[in-house]
């Protein structure tokens, strides 16, 4: 009976190891797979974990590393998409292991991968010498099409070339600016999805036992959360007030990463409210037609209540009163 358990096991180990590589190789090879691959190589990792332990899973992804070389890609491409992604199927696979809660779960899944970004960058940048963190060609390029394309449809009629040229500029100014703080709510979403697609897998096709997801409507941020608010707007301003280009880009990144955060809890807020308030269909379709209509106002209603609920606690939900 050993022998066949150990049979099995290993069997488990080559199959989950071929779908790491293979899942890595599809997205290397076929870049309009590679958000779908991004999300999907985490999972045999994690099932490595739970069906086996946490030092099959890194021998799994370690394997699974070297098979993708064998298949003839770039050492660094490789080393990335094993550290970003690859080493997140071994932190989810422990967060199930252990049965750590689902809010806990996905939070710790989130800041893995936001971490993973960011140890990415620096091997990248340690290896190469290229700084992912400024726009290349590619995107300069991807830019300038968008630009021709709006000019094309009318999308800057009535403005002067020189405004239109200005514009352009300002731009791309402001996404290169902002690209680490892009990054970082990149990988903070291709992990929650992952999350969600671990949990369907495991429960619904494997039959595993998780803890129950909170409603969307009762998650929320702890008040301490306000730091990263201030850390964000303290570093801008002393960006701005003594010449620092770095601690102001700094800010803003923190405060482009926290606006993100802020709109899904805002939506949360939102949500909480239309299920108790009590209102005729017709009434709640036109309120969302007005949202919309006016998606910049809704936009900033929506941060103002991400922000002030972890303080104030609009919802009065016992967990903030803590």
């Amino acid at each position: 009976m050993a022998a066949c358990e150990k049979t099995r096991g290993l069997l488990e180990w080559v199959v989950l190891t071929v779908l790491v590589a293979f899942t890595g190789l599809a997205g290397m090879f076929l870049p309009s797979l590679y958000f779908l691959s991004i999300i999907l190589m985490p999972l045999p990792v994690t099932l490595l974990v739970l069906r086996l332990d946490a030092r099959y899973g890194i021998l799994g992804l370690a394997a699974g590393g070297f098979l993708m070389l064998f298949a003839g890609q770039e050492p660094v491409s490789v080393l990335v998409m094993v550290i970003h992604y690859g080493l997140l199927g071994i932190v989810f696979g422990l967060l199930f292991k252990n049965g750590v809660s689902s809010g806990k779960s996905l939070l710790a899944g989130v800041s893995a991968a936001a971490f993973l970004a960011i140890i990415s960058v620096v091997l990248v940048y340690a290896l190469t010498k290229e700084n992912p963190l400024v726009l290349g060609q590619e995107n300069r390029r991807i830019l300038e099409e968008w630009a021709a394309v709006n000019r094309q449809m009318r999308g800057f009629e009535g403005m002067l070339p020189e405004r239109q040229a200005e514009l352009y500029e300002n731009l791309i100014n402001i996404f290169e600016l902002l690209i680490p703080g892009q990054l970082v709510v990149a990988s903070a979403t291709s992990a929650a999805i992952t999350y969600f697609l671990n949990r369907f897998v495991l429960e619904r096709l494997l039959k595993y036992r998780l803890p129950l997801l909170p409603a969307f409507s009762a998650i929320y941020l702890p008040w301490y959360s306000i730091w990263g608010l201030i850390a964000g707007l303290g570093l801008l301003l002393l960006g701005d007030q003594f010449a620092l280009p770095l601690l102001s880009k700094t800010g803003k990144n923190i405060l482009f990463v926290l606006s993100n955060v802020y709109l899904v809890f805002g939506l949360s807020v939102v949500a909480y409210f239309s299920g108790k308030v009590k209102l005729a269909l017709p009434l709640k379709v036109i309120f969302l037609f007005l949202a919309f209509s006016y998606l910049p106002f809704s936009i900033a209603i929506l941060l103002l209540l991400g922000a002030a609920d972890p303080l104030v606690n609009f919802r009065r939900l016992p967990a903030l009163k803590n």
